[in-house]
């Protein structure tokens, strides 16, 4: 496999020179390779946000670069890396227009990385497209295409998120504590409709997530951030064997530190 993405000693410093100067990451490396689902985890401030917003764009950062297929995109808007990165929010009411139907919000994701023009509408093609798409979720929400997505549960936007994410295949599929406003049950169906998502359509992701539980069970690879640096790194059958006391182990045999129930969420 050959390395997608690669982030080379990034940092970033928030309210430089004032009394609440925070440099959150620290020269923090990392090499993801094509089809690695990759999980990220840390406590409260670990620079875990911060890294999905620099690698989305968001946030440009102060030093380091992150090359995307060899190529720097450090400087570019999201605007820009949105053709080659999707990313799927914590807030389910973020990666749909709520007062656009189910139809509506899939077209626009059809078109992501295209130029605009003022054709508008559903074609029957697209509409055939997108009900295929659907009915592979479960849901019933290919019966429902014209309903905006307001009327939708949060479970249900985030599995439609889920699934415009991978309408134009993203090289970068980012989910951002994409269960942490589920409910436990809604977050387990979200889960799994994301391996499945993920599998089918052989995305390479980065998964932050809350739960150390969903870090060790889903993707290849696992990555603890702590104070802006990662702490553990650990993929294949090492990975496999994991359990969360050994996590906790490890993150206390390389940061020197203890965490605390209240620091992670074990789930």
């Amino acid at each position: 496999m050959s390395t997608l993405l690669s982030i080379q000693e990034i940092h970033k410093t928030f309210e430089v020179g004032t009394v609440n100067e925070n440099h959150v990451l620290k020269g923090l490396s990392l090499d993801v390779e094509e089809g690695d689902f990759i999980s990220v985890i840390g406590g409260n401030g670990a620079g875990k946000s911060t890294l999905m917003n620099v690698l989305s764009g968001s946030l440009q950062v102060d030093q380091g670069d992150i090359l995307l297929q060899g190529n720097s995109i450090s400087k570019s808007s999201v605007r820009k890396r949105s053709k080659d990165i999707a990313r799927v929010f914590q807030d389910p009411k973020m990666g749909t227009a709520s007062r656009l139907s189910i139809e509506e919000n899939m077209a626009i994701a059809a078109r992501r990385g295209k130029k605009r023009s003022l054709k508008w509408g559903v074609s029957e093609k697209d509409r055939k497209d997108f009900k295929e798409a659907l009915a592979e979720l479960n849901l019933g929400l290919e019966n429902r295409m014209k309903v905006d997505t307001q009327f939708l549960s949060g479970g249900q936007r985030q599995a439609l998120a889920l699934v415009m994410a991978a309408l134009v295949k993203p090289q970068l599929l980012l989910l951002d504590e994409h269960t942490a406003a589920l409910d436990p049950k809604t977050s387990e169906m979200v889960m799994e409709l994301t391996q499945r998502i993920v599998e089918r359509h052989e995305l390479t992701t980065l998964m932050i997530t809350h739960d150390m539980n969903h870090a060790i069970r889903y993707g290849n690879r696992l990555v603890m951030l702590y104070q802006g640096k990662i702490v553990v790194d650990i993929k294949g059958e090492e990975k496999e064997k994991l359990t969360v006391e050994d996590l906790l182990q490890l993150f206390q045999k390389n940061s020197g530190h203890t965490l605390t129930d209240d620091q992670l969420i074990l789930g």
